[in-house]
């Protein structure tokens, strides 16, 4: 599927993304719809965040503008290893933008077999949830009856796994 099939599937009001081509293209035109609408919270969940467009310039400077007015990207993940050597502009990024972050991980085994395998979700913007990693399936939705609903599950779903959570992903180390 080219990239220009895959905008077109993400005009209307819901829709899925299959395969892993169409969902990276599909985060990075709701990441920027997210951010260019001006969201003040954003929040993401991954197993890695290894497919998410972290490092693409475009993503990159939306965030700068976004972070400036006081907002927060919360991230969630197991594991951050796999995202830091995946993304080396988004570990540049941090440098100057560190404060927007707020990251933190947990142990899966805590947080029960159904945690969603992805997730982003805005205050009022879009809501993407992964449906299945292996061969890459996402639902979205950005508009209609079903979006209050769609963001408010997401939501309490990150928030609930934002509990059992602890800091990570410390972008200097403090050492003696």
């Amino acid at each position: 599927m080219a990239v220009p099939d895959i905008v077109m599937n993400l005009e209307g009001e819901s829709g899925r993304l299959e395969g892993w081509v169409a969902i990276e293209a599909g985060l990075k035109v709701l990441l920027l719809e997210a951010l260019n609408e001006g969201n003040r919270r954003l929040v993401v969940l991954d197993p890695d965040f290894v497919h998410w467009p972290w490092s693409d310039a475009a993503v990159l400077e939306a965030l700068g503008h976004w972070g400036r007015g006081g907002r927060h990207l919360e991230m969630l993940a197991p594991d951050y290893q796999a995202c830091a050597r995946r993304h080396p502009r988004f570990m540049q990024w941090r440098a100057h933008y560190d404060h927007v972050l707020r990251v933190a991980d947990f142990d899966p085994g805590e947080v029960g077999p159904d945690w969603p395998t992805g997730l982003l979700a805005t205050d009022h913007g879009p809501v993407l949830r992964l449906l299945e990693l292996e061969h890459g399936r996402a639902r979205w939705t950005r508009a209609g009856p079903h979006l209050a609903a769609d963001r408010h599950a997401a939501f309490e779903l990150f928030d609930a796994i934002a509990q059992r959570s602890s800091p990570a992903w410390p972008f200097t180390q403090l050492g003696l």
